[in-house]
């Protein structure tokens, strides 16, 4: 039977590790829907770099909480299931997320939070039996010596409801495992048509743009800026990483451009918003790329001063040409493009989440010079209001 095209249910929930058959029902393309069709390809990893799984000795209860992993060096953040899925490609290799461990730790103080009607933690259905009541699924790995944990968030700013449960999450893992660097990484739309698919935005500063749910919380419109770039995390990503999975993707760079300068912004919006050549969401001018949650976990990380804390975001969807301002119909080509591109592009963005972390085990306490400004203070954000 067919459906409409669930925007929102492709962007968070297609999997192109294993593709569900209600994607099929919603028309998406049959050569997007077989499996690891849209999984990035491995990269050749300098020698003694590459990202190594390191599994548990014994599976942990999904209500146990994540103290195991305190001291660990660094949190990497996901969101999606594209975007985890070539996650566990790249880094954690024989372990892909069907194996990844469920975290259900005191899930029943979130259950009151999370109201809204999209939200994979509310969704009953069997295809999404994984993610019901869940807070997200987690594996460790190590790169060059660093202990890294990698978590898939089960909440999501823009979905689960006015209570914005999601900070509490974060703050939950900060606080649990105490890492030396946070990174929250993902899918993004680009901004301005000269972002192009598979780019990748390492963000200067975050911004909220709320114009919907929240935009009357007293955050709606601030801004935070990251921790300055470790030295040699720019140079680390390189054309022999980088051009490996960008070859596979129609309309993008042979080597993704990496924005990087204290102006190239990431935009968290309170819905699904994206660029299209109309502006018809005014997003044009305010940054590099879009996306529904880093700004979020800036704030959530506002009291955990001594960690280093990064945004990192690749374009899954250009600009899209709407030349008749049918924002209905746009919005289905981003979902379809994320479809087709949102895993390939992702190897890109974890590429630049590997070059930080084992750029930092080389050089701690040092910053890219000429990348970020020398004015950011490494380890700490700094929340600024922007007016409208």
């Amino acid at each position: 039977m067919a459906h409409r095209l669930d925007v929102d249910d492709v962007v968070l929930n297609f999997d192109p590790a294993r593709p569900d058959a209600r994607f099929r029902a919603m028309g998406l393309p049959a050569d997007i829907l077989v499996a690891s069709a849209a999984l990035p390809d491995p990269v050749p990893w300098p020698s003694g770099s590459a990202p190594t799984p390191a599994p548990l000795p014994k599976p942990p209860a999904v209500t146990d909480d994540l103290t195991r992993f305190k001291g660990y060096d660094a949190v990497v953040v996901t969101w999606t299931a594209a975007e985890a899925s070539a996650m566990a490609t790249l880094f954690t290799p024989g372990h892909p997320l069907a194996n990844w461990y469920e975290y259900r730790h005191n899930v029943s103080s979130y259950e009151p939070l999370v109201t809204g009607a999209k939200a994979a933690f509310n969704d009953h259905s069997a295809e999404m039996a994984r993610y019901y009541h869940s807070l997200g699924l987690y594996f460790p790995c190590t790169i060059q010596g660093q202990r890294v944990l990698l978590f898939k968030s089960g909440l999501h700013l823009d979905y689960d409801g006015p209570q914005f449960p999601v900070r509490k999450l974060m703050a939950e893992i900060a606080q649990a495992v105490e890492p030396k660097v946070f990174i929250t990484t993902g899918t993004g739309g680009g901004i301005g048509a000269n972002v192009k698919l598979g780019d990748v935005v390492v963000a200067g500063a975050v911004r909220f743009d709320c114009k919907t749910q929240f935009k009357s919380e007293p955050w709606a419109t601030a801004s935070y800026t990251p921790s300055a770039l470790p030295a040699g995390a720019l140079a680390a990503m390189t054309p022999a990483l980088m051009g490996v999975n960008a070859a596979r993707i129609s309309g993008a760079r042979p080597t993704p451009q990496i924005f990087s300068s204290p102006g190239d912004a990431v935009v968290t919006t309170d819905f699904f918003a994206f660029d299209d050549s109309s502006d018809t969401y005014g997003l044009q001018g305010l940054g590099r790329a879009c996306d529904m949650g880093d700004a979020m976990v800036a704030n959530a990380l506002q009291s955990f001063e001594s960690l280093s804390w990064y945004s990192i975001r690749n374009a899954s969807d250009p600009q899209i040409p709407n030349p008749d301002k049918d924002i209905s119909e746009a919005s289905k080509q981003a979902a379809v493009i994320y479809a087709r591109y949102g895993g390939l592009t992702t190897a890109a963005s974890l590429i630049a989440t590997w070059a930080i972390i084992q750029a930092g085990a080389r050089s701690p306490g040092s910053t890219e010079s000429s990348a970020i400004s020398a004015g950011y203070k490494l380890g700490r954000l700094t929340p600024k209001k922007r007016g409208r």
